[in-house]
């Protein structure tokens, strides 16, 4: 045992503690295994000497009900809706002659055979009904996890896009120095890895509370409360409160009484996921306290002490240089997990193959060249027991359980069991499916990608680069398998020509065992780091990721950002340092958890769980440790970091490529020399979206004055692809498409008005055209830069993902109210970091500018895309006339802007126009006044239909009746050649060319 009062105790007295507490926890597997000790009481004092001895492993959700029904004893295991029944039944008959299993001598002499039978039944105990309230159960549980994800991934957007907000203002505006970035950027950049694993933790634990709802709270069941209270608990919080909620609303006579309940079960269910995690946190931290002591052997550790030596062990686990290698065994010799680690990394000790290591190779390296003070080598290197290891539950391939499917998308780092022999081997057609399996799908998987890109109109280079990448990548993975067949194929070998000298023997054994192959990661410690190192990284590591981000937080006053940070702080440190996974790793079992004071480890239950008490603890830890290491927490990482790089890349560009607001680009539409082209014939019957009167059939009250020249919806349309020019291109093209005299850019205006509000926080782009009539428009543009698309994902995101949430929730339609509650509840928490960075208050201020001068007769506003999204906000919260193109809808993210816009004022001041297949335009909800257009765009061309010139040119020849000009890119975008109306017969192509 290593001296703990000594620091300095050396890492050979340590090592070999470690190696004492695997050999005794090998032995107890070994005497598990047989099902009795000495230390059992009687069989026959509980049944008869023929019954096998059923025992439940912790893996287990639930214990099983042993019962006596019909002279059998039933074992009844519940799971997710059935039940698997396990019947033993004793069958006794006369033996004249011969060997028997079992030999009893009944009173009249006569020798029999008495057989245990084990039947094994599936019987279905669910009802429709019952499946039913489980799925409300399961889909209130799930919108709560993807409100905790929309919500993780606000805050990964808010960080980075603060982050480049700040650098432009200071790098490009000129209001500050470079260094003045430095603590921002620093801040945030150290914030990032708690942010990702904390929310990926959180998402974790939403993740197992909706699983553990849907398969009956098993977890839930066994945090202390008992069944029938935790079942009320539930009942309560699920059904009892909302039912109660629903009933009194309806005897009030209240017409909200739909959303008020949704939104009631929302909060209760709130309630209830705090209770579950806050149990499973404490269960982790109290767990690693109690077992900490086992791995020092002190019974009379001080809390202090616990809490120390955990953080300790946790922290060398970390630090610790390890290599991961993968064996392949014969099952036959494999004993349990008891091999020399020594040998083992030379390669092998004739018991296991040797197929190749995993990662840690380079670290390993690292950390021997690092100075003796701060890492040490072990002389022989230590074997790390995994959880799968521990618990032996290892997935077996047999005849019966094989499939292509479970072969082929079976996690390639993940042990598995192959059997090879007997009656439940599998067959040589199943081998060899397998390997084609494999190589059917690399050359699916190839085709694949090469198809996608293909269809994206990828240029052959890149194709060409990415299939080499992925041929040299399945290679690589191919010369793995190769490895293994070969090995396989050479235990195989072996094993057939024991089978056949076994055949020429003499007697047979009974004790032989089918074959299997047995695929097995292993993880071995090779370097470790010194205690004091320990420490030091401990504290240093802490300070700087709490102290740095938590101080920039409070500095730049946000109080929000602070106390989320603070939470996922201290998620993140309970999952890192009171993680039972080192603990285990060092012990190689649960240890004593659950047991009587004074027993000994050397009982007969099987891994540990002798009695109920022991089970249902080792039970309930295993299963909160499996969150750790399941495949949610895998998928959740990813994707989190996926949204986390994507951000980052996007702010990096954005920062790196300037503000990039006020210049625009040159003119991508031109129009013929004579302008004389028109489609002048309707292609189907005009509709009211062809004409600026639309307003009076959709109960909008868009409408535009008789004498204006903005006569069709085409000019709104027309505007907005103006407003991405450059100024100086502008005016010819509205002297073309309006006729000289009847529109102008006015260039003054909006000078004029920025000096006037010097602290406005934005700087969106937008143009002002006059007319001839005395009204205005504001032409707002849409998305050109990096800093666009973040103002773009921070108003729409929250609306966007709750769509797709909407969209996966059966009935999704039910939850609007539910919706816009979660909605809301985003937005009061980022509006104010949204107010600092949206263009639409620049666009807001600027139209109640323009009112008040009373220079125009009307004003209104257009835009397309974001530009259209800010005019629709924009018309909502000035009560001016909006028209959008191709923009997403405000109606979802209305409760995002300050001030709130109402769904009367975007219904009564909004027109929307939605191309086919655009999917920006079906953004943020459904629009209250819309047209929708046809795209003629190839279905390969993604965005194409939400280009602005394809949706003018798509209502200029659908209308047939706009008295405007048809610019030359409609025809080489596949719409028919317009007529000339000045007879001359000269082709619009030939016109084109003469420009």
């Amino acid at each position: 045992m290593p001296a703990l009062d000594n620091p300095a105790a050396n890492s050979s007295d340590r090592t070999d503690f470690r190696e004492s507490m695997h050999r005794k926890h090998e032995d107890r597997n070994k005497s598990t295994l047989v099902g009795f000790t000495d230390d059992d009481p009687p069989s026959s004092s509980r049944r008869s000497n023929h019954h096998p001895r059923v025992l439940d492993h912790y893996s287990l959700p639930t214990p099983s009900s042993t019962v006596r029904f019909r002279s059998a004893h039933v074992h009844v295991y519940d799971s997710q809706g059935s039940q698997l029944i396990l019947e033993e039944r004793l069958t006794t008959r006369n033996t004249a002659q011969g060997k028997a299993s079992s030999l009893s001598l009944h009173e009249n002499g006569e020798q029999t055979n008495t057989t245990a039978n084990v039947t094994v039944k599936r019987v279905m105990n669910s009802s429709p009904e019952l499946l039913f309230l489980r799925g409300i159960y399961s889909a209130i549980a799930f919108f709560k996890g993807a409100f905790l994800f929309i919500f993780a991934v606000g805050l990964l957007l808010f960080l980075v896009s603060d982050l480049a907000n700040q650098a432009k203002v200071i790098i490009f505006n000129g209001t500050g120095d470079n260094k003045d970035l430095a603590f921002p950027l620093i801040g945030t950049i150290l914030s990032i890895p708690v942010f990702l694993h904390g929310l990926t933790q959180l998402m974790t634990l939403i993740t197992s509370f909706v699983t553990d709802v849907f398969a009956g709270s098993p977890l839930l069941n066994s945090f202390g409360c008992g069944v029938v209270l935790t079942n009320w608990i539930k009942f309560t919080f699920f059904i009892g409160i909302p039912a109660l909620t629903f009933v009194g609303l309806l005897l009030s006579g209240s017409q909200d009484f739909l959303p008020i309940t949704l939104i009631t079960t929302f909060v209760s269910v709130t309630f209830l996921f705090f209770c579950f995690s806050v149990n499973v946190v404490c269960l982790r931290v109290s767990s690693c306290l109690y077992l900490v002591k086992e791995i020092y052997e002190r019974e009379d550790m001080t809390t202090t002490e616990r809490l120390k030596y955990t953080i300790l062990t946790a922290e060398e686990s970390t630090l610790s240089g390890k290599v991961h290698k993968n064996y392949i065994y014969d099952s036959n010799v494999y004993d349990l997990k008891r091999l020399d680690s020594n040998s083992m990394i030379g390669g092998g000790n004739g018991k296991a193959l040797y197929l190749y290591s995993s990662h840690g190779q380079w670290y390993i390296k690292f950390t021997q060249l690092m100075p003796r003070g701060l890492f040490t080598t072990l002389d022989l290197p230590m074997r790390c027991w995994t959880q799968a290891e521990i618990d032996f539950n290892i997935p077996f391939y047999t005849k019966s359980s094989w499939s292509l499917e479970s072969v082929f998308c079976r996690r390639k780092n993940e042990s598995h069991i192959a059997m090879v022999s007997g009656p439940s081997a599998l067959t040589p057609k199943q081998s060899f499916s397998s390997l084609l399996c494999y190589f059917f799908g690399v050359v699916f998987y190839i085709l694949l990608v090469t198809g996608l890109m293909v269809f994206a109109q990828v240029s052959a280079t890149v194709i060409a680069a990415v299939v080499c990448l992925f041929v040299a990548y399945w290679l690589w993975q191919g010369r793995k398998e190769y490895r293994m067949i070969k090995h396989a194929n050479t235990i195989i070998r072996r094993l057939q020509s024991d089978g056949n000298d076994n055949a020429d023997g003499s007697d047979d054994n009974e004790d032989d065992y089918d074959s299997a192959l047995f695929q097995k990661w292993e993880t071995f410690m090779v370097t470790k780091p010194t205690l004091s190192f320990a420490w030091i990284s401990f504290i240093v590591k802490n300070i700087i990721i709490a102290m740095i981000p938590l101080s920039y937080f409070c500095y730049s006053r946000n109080l929000v950002g602070a106390m989320t940070y603070l939470v996922l702080f201290l998620l993140c440190f309970e999952k890192h340092y009171f993680d039972i996974g080192p603990i285990v790793e060092a012990l190689g079992s649960f240890g004593t958890l659950g047991m009587e004071p004074g027993t000994s480890l050397a009982h007969s239950g099987l891994l540990g769980a002798a009695t109920r008490n022991e089970w249902q603890q080792k039970s309930r830890l295993y299963h909160i440790t499996r969150m750790n290491n399941n495949a949610s927490r895998r998928i959740w990482s990813k994707l989190l970091n996926f949204f986390a790089v994507l951000f980052g890349v996007v702010a990096m560009a954005a920062i790196s490529s300037g503000p990039g607001q006020e210049e625009g680009v040159a003119p991508y539409v031109t129009f013929p020399s004579n302008s004389t082209f028109f489609y002048d014939v309707p292609q189907e019957e005009v509709s009211p979206m062809c004409n600026v009167n639309f307003g009076n059939n959709n109960g909008s009250n868009a409408t535009s004055s008789l004498t204006s020249p903005v006569k069709y919806l085409a000019d709104y349309n027309f505007l907005t692809i103006i407003s991405y020019f450059k100024i100086d291109s502008i005016q010819p093209l509205l002297d073309t498409w309006f006729g000289e005299g009847e529109a102008f850019l006015d260039e003054d205006v909006i000078p004029t008005f920025r000096e006037a509000h010097p602290d406005l926080p934005s700087a969106a782009s937008f143009q002002l055209v006059s007319f001839s009539d005395g009204s205005a428009i504001v032409c707002v543009r849409g998305t050109t830069t990096y800093f666009d698309f973040l103002v773009d994902a921070r108003l729409w995101y929250a609306a966007s993902l709750f769509q797709l949430v909407q969209s996966a929730v059966p009935f999704g339609f039910a939850f609007d109210a539910l919706i816009d509650f979660s909605v809301n509840r985003l937005s009061e928490l980022e509006a104010s970091s949204v107010k600092k960075v949206s263009y639409y208050v620049e666009t807001t201020a600027f139209v109640n500018y323009l009112r008040k001068s009373g220079k125009y007769t009307t004003v209104s506003i257009t835009g397309h895309s974001l530009g259209g999204g800010l005019a629709l906000i924009t018309g909502a919260q000035t009560q001016t006339l909006a028209i959008a193109i191709s923009a997403p809808s405000a109606v979802m993210g209305r409760s995002a802007v300050t001030p709130e816009i109402s769904l009367e004022d975007i219904k009564q001041r909004s027109y929307s126009v939605i191309p086919q297949r655009d999917i920006i335009s079906h953004l943020g909800g459904e629009h209250m006044n819309s047209a929708g257009i046809k795209c003629r765009a190839g279905a390969n061309d993604f965005f194409a239909c939400h280009y602005a010139y394809r949706s003018l040119c798509e209502l200029m020849y659908t209308c047939g009746n706009v008295k405007r000009p048809v610019y030359c890119e409609c025809v080489s975008m596949g719409y028919p050649e317009p007529t000339s109306i000045d007879g001359s017969g000269t082709s619009l192509e030939f016109s084109c060319e003469v420009i």
